[in-house]
C-alpha cells in the first residue's frame, strides 16, 4: 500500500478553511466540564474581549471560545450564549463576524428555543426590522431566525410577517429585511412543522371568494430591474389555504368554476390554472451524479410519460412519503422503491435516483423551497435520510450500495459509519459489490473508467476482496471527517473488523483513522496520535518494511507542530497497493528514533501543562 502525502498545494488549500481550527487547537482543552452557569461565567468576559481594542486580547478570546465550542459536552451552552449575543442589538459587526464563524463550525449548534414566545415579543422584533439602527435590525433578524427553530413558533411568526408585508407604509428597504424571514418561515411551515401545531383560524367561504375576486381583477405587475416581483396578497393567502388539507377539495371546486367563467383575462386564467395544478398528484424523479443534480423528471402519478429517446415510458401509479410503485421505467424495473433517499442506479455506478412525493399542494409548495437550496445542502439532506434508513434496516450493505455511498455527503457518511460498525457485524462483500470498488477515486467521485495499477488484478480478482466494514474504511480514508472518529475508534477497540488477509493486507481501519487525523483533526487528535508513538505494528501485513502505525502517527503529529519527521529518524515507507488513501506511510529508522520522538512529545506535553486548568501555573 502506498500511503501518499498530498502535494504542498493541496495541503495549503486544506489549511485555509481550517484556520479557525488551527487557532482553536492551540488552546488547551478543559479536562472536566463545569456546570452550565460556570461555563457561562467563563464565556461572558471572553465575549466582551472579542470587542477589545487590542488585537492580542481579541485573538486570545476567539481562541478560547473556539476551544469551548469544540467540546461536545459544552457545545449546547456555548451556542446558546453565542445566540444570545447575536440577538442583541448592541453587538458590534466585528463580534458578529467572529461568532458566526464559530457557529458555522460543526462543533457548536444553537438549540431551538423551547419556551413559549409571546405575540408581543414577535411583534416587537418585527417592528425592529424597520428601526433606523442597523444593529437593531440585525439583532432582530437573528433573534427571529433562532425562534424559527421551534416548530411551534413558525406559524405565529409567519402570520405576523405576512400581516406586516401586506400592511400600509412598507418601504422597499423594510421589505428587503422582511422577505428573507418570510421565505424562511414559509418554507419551515410547509416542510418542517406539524399541521397539528399550526393553530390557524378558520377561513370562510366569503374570504375565499374575495381572494379569487382580487386575483381575477389584479393585473400582472411588471417586475422592476434588480427587484423581485411582488406577489398579490390574495395569491399568497389562497396558496397557503391550499396547504391546509381540509380546504383542498373546496378550493379545487372553486378554481374549476372560475376557469369556466366567460371573459376571464389571460393573466387571471394563468393564475387560476397554476393554483389548480397544485391539486394534481405528482412526483419528481431526480437523477444525481456525484454531488450534482444531473436530471429532473416531473411526472403525474398514474400517467405514463415518454421522454425523448426513451424505450419505455416512466410510469408510477402510487407514491406517498415512504414508498413509490414503479409500473414502467427507462432504468428502474417495476416494483416498490423508497421515497426521499438515494436509490442506486441499476446500470451506472456513481449515479443515483431520488424520488420526491408531490401528491398534495403542501408537498408541491414545499418542494419549491427545497430546490432553492444549494446542491451541497440538498445532497447532505438526502444522505442523512439514506443513512438513517440503512441503520434502521440494520442490514449488510447491498452490492449496489458501494458506489452510492462513495458519492454521498462525506460528513453524513462519517456519522453513519461509526453507527454501522456498531449495529451490523462485518462480513465479506458480495462479488458484484467488490467489482465497483476500483471505480472509487480520490474525492469520492467515480472515474469515467477504471484505471488499474501495475501488479493489481482485475476488479473481480482476489486483490480487491474487502469486507463491509473495511470497504467503509476505504471511503473514510479518502474523504472521512472527524464525525467518524468516536465510532471508528470504538469499533477498533471492540475488534469489530475482519482481520486483513493476503488479498487485502492493509489495516484499513487504522489507515482511515490516521487519514482523518491528518485531514480533519478533532480536538483530542494530538493526544490520540501521541498515544500511538510506542506502537510498531505494521499497517500492511506480510510485507517487508511496511508502514508502521506509531511512525505514521508520529509523522502526522510532528508535521502538525511544524517539525520535520526526517530529523527524528522517521522515514517514508513505500507500498503501491492502495490508490485512494491521501496519507504518507512511515517507519522508524531505529529504536533510538522512536525514543527520540517520544521524548519530544513528553517535553511538549510538559510545556503545555501549566496552561491547563489545575496545572502548575494555577
Amino acid at each position: 500500500m502506498k500511503l501518499r502525502r498530498p502535494p504542498p498545494s493541496r495541503l495549503l488549500c486544506l489549511a485555509i478553511p481550517v484556520f479557525w481550527g488551527i487557532i482553536v487547537a492551540a488552546v488547551p482543552p478543559i479536562k472536566e466540564a463545569p456546570e452550565g452557569d460556570a461555563v457561562r461565567a467563563q464565556i461572558v468576559p471572553l465575549l466582551r474581549d472579542l470587542d477589545s481594542e487590542r488585537f492580542v486580547v481579541r485573538q486570545e478570546a476567539a481562541s478560547r471560545l473556539g476551544q469551548l465550542a469544540a467540546q461536545p459536552e459544552l457545545a449546547e451552552t456555548v451556542a446558546a450564549e453565542f445566540q444570545r449575543v447575536l440577538g442583541s442589538s448592541g453587538t458590534s459587526l466585528e463580534v458578529r463576524k467572529q461568532l458566526e464563524a464559530l457557529l458555522g463550525k460543526d462543533a457548536a449548534r444553537p438549540q431551538p428555543p423551547q419556551e413559549h414566545v409571546s405575540p408581543e415579543e414577535i411583534d416587537r422584533l418585527i417592528a425592529q426590522l424597520e428601526d433606523n439602527s442597523y444593529g437593531v435590525r440585525v439583532g432582530a433578524a437573528k433573534r427571529l431566525q433562532w425562534l424559527l427553530g421551534n416548530p411551534k413558533t413558525v406559524g405565529p411568526i409567519l402570520n405576523r410577517l405576512k400581516r406586516r408585508m401586506d400592511g400600509d407604509g412598507l418601504t422597499a428597504d423594510a421589505r428587503q429585511w422582511l422577505e428573507p424571514l418570510y421565505s424562511r418561515a414559509h418554507a419551515l411551515w410547509l416542510a418542517s412543522s406539524d399541521p397539528a401545531d399550526w393553530d390557524l383560524r378558520p377561513v370562510s367561504q366569503g374570504e375565499m371568494v374575495r381572494w379569487l375576486d382580487e386575483l381575477e381583477r389584479t393585473p400582472e405587475s411588471p417586475s422592476r430591474p434588480g427587484q423581485p416581483r411582488v406577489e398579490p396578497a390574495a395569491l399568497r393567502e389562497f396558496r397557503d389555504l391550499m396547504a391546509r388539507s381540509e380546504y383542498v377539495a373546496k378550493a379545487e371546486a372553486m378554481l374549476k368554476a372560475r376557469l369556466e367563467k366567460q371573459g376571464l383575462s389571460a393573466g387571471a386564467a394563468q393564475r387560476f390554472q397554476e393554483l389548480l395544478d397544485l391539486t394534481r398528484p405528482a412526483m419528481v424523479a431526480e437523477c444525481w451524479f456525484g454531488a450534482r443534480l444531473s436530471n429532473t423528471q416531473h411526472l403525474i402519478v398514474g400517467v405514463p410519460s415518454m421522454g425523448p429517446g426513451a424505450q419505455r415510458p416512466s410510469h408510477f401509479d402510487r407514491i406517498d412519503d415512504k414508498t413509490a410503485r414503479c409500473v414502467s421505467g427507462q432504468n428502474l424495473s417495476p416494483g416498490d422503491y423508497p421515497v426521499g433517499v438515494a436509490i442506486p442506479h441499476p446500470k451506472q455506478p456513481g449515479y443515483f435516483f431520488h424520488l420526491v412525493n408531490l401528491t398534495t399542494p403542501r408537498h408541491k409548495l414545499a418542494y419549491g423551497y427545497v430546490t432553492q437550496n444549494t446542491e451541497k445542502k440538498r445532497l447532505a439532506d438526502i444522505s442523512r435520510r439514506t443513512f438513517d434508513r440503512l441503520l434502521a434496516l440494520r442490514r449488510p450493505l447491498d452490492p449496489t450500495d458501494v458506489p452510492v455511498l462513495a458519492v454521498l455527503d462525506s460528513r453524513e457518511l462519517s456519522r453513519f459509519a461509526g453507527r454501522f460498525f456498531e449495529v451490523v457485524d462485518d462480513r465479506p462483500l458480495l462479488e458484484n459489490a467488490r467489482e465497483n470498488l476500483p471505480l472509487l477515486q480520490p474525492g469520492g467521485l467515480p472515474a469515467p473508467r477504471p484505471a488499474y495499477r501495475p501488479g493489481v488484478g482485475p476488479p473481480n480478482s482476489a486483490g480487491w476482496q474487502l469486507s463491509q466494514h473495511r470497504c467503509l474504511c476505504v471511503l473514510l480514508a479518502a474523504n472521512g471527517t472527524r464525525e467518524a472518529v468516536p465510532g471508528l475508534l470504538k469499533a477498533i477497540a471492540a475488534k469489530r473488523f475482519l482481520p486483513p488477509a493476503p488479498s487485502t493486507p492493509e489495516k484499513l481501519e487504522w489507515i482511515a483513522a490516521l487519514a482523518i487525523a491528518q485531514r480533519d483533526p478533532w480536538p483530542q487528535a494530538d493526544a490520540w496520535l501521541g498515544s500511538l508513538l510506542g506502537n510498531t505494528d505494521a499497517l500492511v501485513i506480510q510485507q517487508d518494511a511496511a508502514p508502521q502505525l506509531g511512525a505514521t502517527a508520529a509523522a502526522i503529529l510532528l508535521e502538525r507542530h511544524r517539525e520535520e519527521p526526517g530529523q527524528f529518524g522517521i522515514l517514508p515507507a513505500d507500498d503501491a497497493r492502495f490508490p485512494t488513501v491521501r496519507l504518507a506511510g512511515y517507519r522508524f529508522a531505529s529504536r533510538e528514533a522512536q525514543d527520540k520522538v517520544q521524548r519530544w512529545w513528553r517535553e511538549h506535553e510538559a510545556k503545555a501543562a501549566p496552561a491547563r486548568p489545575g496545572g502548575a501555573g494555577h
